[in-house]
Order: structure tokens, then sequence, then C-alpha cells
């Protein structure tokens, strides 16, 4: 065992030393100004109420696909295959599909321009850019949870009278509510940290697209102190979240 840590180290250093360093040029004196400016708060809560809005959309878009690709009696490959294609492309791929759709030329676009819509470079296209991205995560986690349900419970269900949806809404959703949760958390989480496809499809405008990730890209540029103390309570956050759906896989019983 004693070898095995050694060899260990490298990754840890690896992983941790970046953290580490961060805590030694954070402007602790300043911080809680820094952190409290406008511009901070409101990109902050830009991305907060985004992020939540997408955690919505996932549950209602997103939980009766897993429940489908669950109940299926054979494995669709193709299907399984798309809940992780977001996964692994380039967010800013994702979001230059997105800008091609929506967008004023896109097959989409055109439709909502004549009924005088717009989506790029709105709120709402942050929420899209962000549940695009993310939504993947939902799924497998979703399609994970209902899977590992005793076919048993849905049997008995049917023979309570019960059709698929009161299926999906008194049985699955109750005894799986844990590993849900899971996958919002989770969702929640990526959407707060996405950059690549909100940049391109949402653009970064005060108040109105940008969000915590973009706000910090520009203050790369201009400040670097605020820089770190914005990072120091976005790990923070995101730290606090890990830890939350953490406790609750550990607590997950089916």
């Amino acid at each position: 065992m004693k070898k095995v840590f050694i060899l260990s180290v490298p990754f840890l250093i690896f992983l941790l030393l970046p953290f580490l360093n961060l805590l030694f040029v954070v402007p602790y004196s300043k911080l809680f100004n820094m952190i409290t400016k406008k511009e901070t708060i409101t990109a902050f809560g830009l991305s907060f109420f985004t992020a939540s809005i997408c955690c919505i959309l996932a549950f209602l878009i997103g939980t009766p696909f897993a429940y489908l690709l669950a109940s299926t009696k054979r494995r669709i490959a193709f299907l399984e295959l798309i809940i992780d294609l977001p996964n692994v492309l380039p967010p800013i791929l994702m979001g230059v599909l997105l800008l091609l759709l929506y967008g004023k030329v896109g097959f989409v676009g055109r439709i909502l321009d004549k009924a005088s819509l717009e989506i790029p470079f709105t709120t709402f296209a942050v929420i899209l850019a962000q549940l695009f991205v993310s939504i993947g995560y939902y799924l497998k986690v979703a399609y994970s949870s209902f899977l590992a349900i005793d076919k048993q419970l849905k049997e008995e269900g049917f023979i309570l009278g019960l059709d698929e949806l009161g299926i999906l809404w008194r049985v699955y959703l109750p005894v799986a509510r844990k590993g849900l949760v899971i996958g919002i958390l989770g969702t929640f989480s990526r959407a707060l940290g996405e950059f690549g496809a909100t940049v391109v499809f949402a653009g970064n405008v005060f108040g109105k697209t940008q969000t915590i990730s973009l706000y910090l890209y520009k203050l790369y540029v201009q400040n670097q102190e605020e820089t770190y103390s914005v990072s120091f309570v976005m790990i923070i956050i995101s730290y606090l979240i890990l830890y939350l759906t953490k406790k609750l896989l550990n607590n997950v019983d089916y």
C-alpha cells in the first residue's frame, strides 16, 4: 500500500496544487468588497436563476425520456449514445449548433423572426445553452436510477390500474427521488459553470447574458485580484454542491 501511495503522489500534487496555490493569492482583506460588487452579485444572480430554470426544464423534458429508455425491453444503443453526446462535444460547437438553428438564418430562427421573436443573445438563450450542454448528465443519472428499480413494482402498479404515466409519477419518481435529486444537483453545477455554448449563442451582455463564468473571463483581462476572489467563491460553491451530491449518493436506496 505504501508503494501505491507513493505512486499516487504525483496525481495528488497535480490535482491539488492549483487549488492550494489560489489560497495564497486571494486578497482576503478585499474579498468581501469584491464579491459584493453590483457586477459580481448580478452575474451570480443571473447564473443561479438560469441554472435553476435549466434544471426544471431538464427534469420536465428529460424524466419521461429516461423512463421510456429504461422501460424498453431492448437497449437502444443509438439513443444511449445521444444521451452521452453532449458530454463529449466541445461546448463551443454546441453553441454553434444552437445559433445555426435559432439564429435569424436558421430554420427555427426564421419562423420566430416572422413572429417578431428572437432567442440568440437573450437570457433565454443562456438557459437553452446551459440545458443543451448539461441535460446529458441528468438523463444519464435518471436513466441509471430508473434501471435500478425492481420491475416487479411496475407490474404491481399495472395490477392496481395505473397507466404508464401513473407508473412514472406514483412509482418511479418516489422510488428514484434521491437519484433524480443527484442528477438535478449535477445538472445545476454543470449549468452554473457553462461557458463555451453560452458565449457563442448568448453573448456576454451585463445583466442579460453575462453569467458568472463569462464574468470571470471578463475579469481575467481587467482585474486579477477580483478574478482570484470570484474564483475562490465559485470553488466553494461547487465544492458544497459536490459534497451534498456525494452525501445523497451515499444514502441512495431503492
